[in-house]
């Protein structure tokens, strides 16, 4: 597959879902964003704005496995993982996967499980792999994707967690879905009567094995070195400006060029320009960093550190 062909693929598969989930195409492109840069996705908003059904629908399009998992005080690590049970016909334990063992994952209220359930869920982020009894399974391959769509509410606190830091930065990107327009919603309610059902599918226009291809074509998009220095410039500011107690870490930057190559690609080339950057900045680093306690309680957001740090880094040249 080339540079072209993941270009058309990804046209329609943003097309497709655009037809259902109405007044939402930015949400929608960088959520194909982080999908073709492989990486894991924080939706931080309110309660009905459609952050299942997005999830859902790009599982369904990309021809991907999908489970929903309702994190719960209550739900333990092996409510995940799966565990080893024993068979008697064969006299012997057997591993009977969890629900982390498919291509897409939805972590509903992923802040409502406790720290020990959590962690199970980061070994599987970040090492792309479970361990249980001592064996190892992994759960991604060259023909299977493995990606975590978490959710949390950023109103309700009772009964919730707050995500570690290093949770927290295995996540892409963080993105708010937003209320929609009054045009939007009217929409929204005409559609839901022309369907005369609640619910609706959507067709799978890939295969999965496809969609790895797609990830790949994003391995191949160039990156100069100037673009290399002015992603770790402005990563570096992150670290060193006053509101801030805690700076973007390499990861940061190394998630921030995925980002940029994979927009490269939305965009029709096979380089990086300073605009993949600086459009992609505030989505990777934001949640990152962490406010000094005078700046957060003056009403400071590190989005508005972002924006301040990109005015200050100087952009190399397009050429």
């Amino acid at each position: 597959m080339d540079i072209q062909e993941a270009v058309e693929t990804c046209n329609n598969i943003l097309s497709e879902i655009s037809n259902h989930i109405i007044g939402k195409d930015s949400v929608l492109r960088h959520v194909m964003l982080c999908l073709l840069a492989d990486g894991h996705i924080l939706f931080e908003d309110y309660p009905g704005l459609a952050k299942t059904m997005i999830c859902r629908s790009f599982a369904s399009v990309l021809g991907c496995d999908f489970n929903r998992i309702q994190f719960t005080p209550d739900l333990l690590p092996q409510d995940l993982t799966g565990s080893e049970i024993y068979n008697q016909k064969v006299n012997d334990f057997e591993f009977k996967p969890g629900p982390l063992f498919a291509d897409i994952i939805l972590a509903d209220e992923i802040n409502r499980a406790t720290p020990k359930t959590q962690s199970a869920l980061l070994e599987a982020m970040g090492e792309y792999q479970v361990s249980i009894g001592g064996k190892t399974f992994q759960l991604v391959s060259s023909e299977k994707p493995f990606l975590v769509v978490a959710t949390q509410n950023p109103l309700e606190l009772e009964g919730t967690f707050a995500l570690p830091e290093a949770q927290v930065d295995r996540f892409l990107a963080k993105i708010r879905v937003g209320y929609p327009s009054k045009a939007d919603e009217a929409t929204i309610l005409t559609n839901r009567i022309r369907r005369k059902t609640k619910s609706f599918s959507l067709p799978q226009i890939i295969t999965k094995g496809i969609f790895r291809k797609m990830q790949q074509v994003v391995e191949t998009v160039s990156v100069s070195d100037e673009i290399k220095d002015y992603i770790v410039d402005i990563v570096d500011q992150t670290r060193k400006a006053p509101q801030v107690r805690v700076g973007a870490s390499p990861r940061g930057s190394l998630d921030l060029m995925a980002l940029a190559r994979a927009n490269a690609v939305l965009s029709g080339r096979d380089y990086v320009i300073p605009q993949d950057v600086k459009e992609l900045a505030s989505l990777t680093l934001s949640h990152r960093i962490i406010l000094e306690i005078g700046s957060f309680i003056a009403g400071g957001s590190s989005e508005e550190v972002i924006s301040r740090i990109l005015t200050k880094v100087k952009a190399p040249r397009k050429e």
